[in-house]
C-alpha cells in the first residue's frame, strides 16, 4: 500500500524488513488505519513511529473482579451464619 500511494520513493526490501521488524507485534488493522490516515493528509512517506501501534495488553481485571465477588460473598454468607450461632449482645436482648 505504502510503495503504490508513494511510487516516487523507493522503498527497498531493506528498508521494508526494517519495518517489518518493528511493526509486526503492532495490532495490523491499527497499523493500517494508521497508514491510511496518513496517504490521506501527507506527500511524505510515513516513519516506523508514525505507524507504530503499540501492542495490547491483555489484562485480567475482569477475572479479578469476578474473584473478588465470589470471595466476598462466600465471607458474607460465612459472617451471617457465625452471626446466627453467637449469643447476642447484652443490649440486644
Amino acid at each position: 500500500m505504502i510503495k503504490s500511494a508513494y511510487p516516487q520513493r523507493l522503498l527497498s526490501r531493506e528498508t521494508a524488513m526494517i519495518w517489518f521488524r518493528h511493526l509486526e507485534k503492532c495490532d495490523y488493522h491499527g497499523v493500517k488505519r494508521r497508514i491510511e490516515s496518513h496517504i490521506k493528509v501527507s506527500q511524505y512517506m510515513p516513519t516506523i513511529a508514525e505507524l507504530y501501534e503499540q501492542p495490547v495488553e491483555e489484562t485480567t481485571i475482569l477475572q479479578t473482579i469476578h474473584i473478588w465477588e465470589k470471595e466476598g460473598a462466600e465471607r458474607i454468607e460465612d459472617e451471617r451464619r457465625n452471626q446466627r450461632k453467637r449469643p447476642a449482645p447484652p443490649w440486644a436482648r
